[in-house]
């Protein structure tokens, strides 16, 4: 039954005979990617990497854009050598601690999950129509994930993954239900309650964008969206990427205010009664261990706490290219590294991470230099700040979570879209709702409609 997969394959296949790779992209690619599962994988020959669905419908994508349009409305930037170099040395260093076979198999996986969509995101970024339905598509398919968190959150049942886990001839990762206070963490696709909210953190800010500059048919419309955005964030009831959507929403305020003294002053009182008066509780909070913890959410913090500390050792036997992905010893009963950050220097070493915090930092060194050399209240502007949002968020929210699942496609993407925007300077942003509108508010007497 795991051959469904090549289905989808197939059905890519087909579609591109009619229809033009970015098309299949917009409306194949991105709503396979979000609403079907990645952990549900097929294996067709020994020795060639595992298809999910998303990348059975992706590679025929590439191999078209790439060989048939020779990689159409693509700029080359200096991030996609530095995005190269971090998977070269994670490759590198798989090399130096398994083999080349495998060194080889996690560098076709990190080329397909990490750079094509990067790349790919960004050259149809360049087009104004591509740009705004890759948006839409994006998050509304957001929004009918959150539908189903709901139920999820409610019920109890899983609409993405009960139904096919039942099916399925092998076993599969992520099963089981997590809760916290009695309720129910909804996952959806991502396979993890924080994968899950971690999407959102990245994407509401785009939602936002959207239902303010009138890109869905009715203003109420994209109000619905990004509520259904924030309500998924919630369902998950995971802390870090709750408060990576408070901190979007406050970058928002801040970027988007004309009068930036209000915002400022605000935002200096607030965090200084914050450090008077929460730090002191957090320390506390989080200066015990898992075994004098009195709480389950104490315990969480006490086990992160316990990464940082026991590990700084294990990274520090091998320094420059780390365990390998799948030779990370466990100590202490630490077997799961709840830091995005900390897997990569196991993992990789310091070299990779290096690499990978250079990635980020580029993106959100250019991007706040665009918003600052730019008319403050232009569409451009504005998207750069929910761009800074989601980038800020996320790279927040990687400190308490391991960056998997489908996530990791949508991080490399919502990159793209920022490296386009600064490519690409300005663009035009006419609202799709402004396309067609009356024009003139008087009555003239002839009572003909104007529209452009």
């Amino acid at each position: 039954m795991d051959k469904i997969i090549l289905l989808f394959m197939l059905a890519s296949i087909v579609l591109l005979l009619k229809k033009e790779p970015k098309e299949l992209f917009l409306t194949f690619f991105l709503p396979v990617l979000t609403m079907m599962p990645v952990y549900y994988q097929t294996k067709l020959i020994p020795g060639i990497p595992e298809i999910s669905f998303w990348s059975a419908v992706l590679l025929p994508i590439a191999f078209v854009w790439i060989f048939s349009k020779h990689g159409e409305g693509y700029r080359f930037s200096p991030l996609d050598v530095l995005i190269l170099l971090h998977l070269s040395l994670v490759f590198a260093g798989e090399w130096h601690n398994t083999t080349y076979k495998e060194a080889q198999k996690v560098f076709y996986n990190d080329l397909t999950i990490r750079l094509l969509p990067f790349v790919m995101a960004r050259a149809w970024f360049m087009e104004p129509a591509s740009r705004i339905r890759m948006f839409k598509t994006i998050v509304i398919c957001g929004a009918i994930v959150a539908i189903s968190q709901a139920i999820e959150f409610r019920f109890w049942f899983n609409v993405f993954d009960d139904l096919l886990r039942k099916i399925w001839p092998q076993s599969v990762p992520w099963g089981g239900g997590m809760r916290r206070g009695g309720l129910k963490r909804a996952a959806g696709p991502f396979g993890h309650p924080i994968c899950a909210g971690y999407f959102f953190t990245m994407f509401v800010p785009l939602a936002i964008w959207l239902w303010k500059n009138d890109y869905f048919k009715l203003k109420k419309h994209g109000l619905w969206v990004v509520a259904l955005c924030i309500l998924g964030g919630i369902t998950s009831i995971s802390r870090a990427p709750i408060a990576g959507i408070f901190i979007g929403f406050v970058i928002i305020w801040y970027g988007w205010s004309k009068n930036k003294g209000i915002p400022t002053i605000f935002l200096a009182c607030f965090l200084t009664l914050t450090s008077m008066l929460v730090v002191p509780k957090l320390i506390a909070y989080v200066n015990v261990t898992r075994a004098t913890a009195e709480t389950e959410d104490q315990r969480n913090a006490a086990y992160r706490k316990e990464l940082l500390d026991n590990f700084d050792e294990v990274i520090a036997e091998k320094p420059l290219f780390g365990w390998g992905r799948f030779g990370v010893p466990v100590i202490k009963g630490l077997d799961s590294i709840d830091n995005e950050y900390l897997v990569i220097a196991t993992a990789s070493g310091y070299t990779a991470l290096y690499a990978y915090v250079a990635c980020i930092v580029w993106v959100l060194v250019r991007l706040t230099f665009f918003v600052f050399t730019r008319d403050p209240t232009s569409q451009e502007a504005r998207l750069a700040w929910c761009l800074i949002a989601g980038v800020l968020s996320a790279a927040f929210t990687q400190f308490t979570v391991y960056a998997g699942t489908q996530t990791v496609q949508f991080f490399y993407m919502l990159m793209g879209f920022s490296e386009g925007l600064v490519q690409l300077g300005t663009f035009d942003a006419t609202p799709q709702s402004a396309l067609t509108r009356t024009i003139g508010g008087d009555d003239h007497g002839y009572h003909f409609s104007r529209t452009l």
